[in-house]
């Protein structure tokens, strides 16, 4: 997924799950992002995310 692409707010998958992002470290190259299932916050790197253009923002589901 390419940097420009994100956005605070926005719903993303990765390996460890499906959760928003609340933070954009672009220095790092990665986002922190609070999992939908326990909240928990983690720093993901951006080579870690999963490209799903269905999982879109306002909508923690798949259209």
């Amino acid at each position: 997924m390419d940097m420009k692409h994100l956005t605070k707010g926005m719903w993303v998958e990765s390996y460890h799950g499906v959760g928003k992002v609340i933070g954009i470290d672009h220095q790092h190259q990665s986002v922190i992002v609070e999992h939908r299932e326990d909240h928990q916050l983690q720093s993901i790197d951006i080579v870690d995310l999963i490209e799903q253009p269905q999982l879109h923002t306002g909508c923690d589901q798949y259209y």
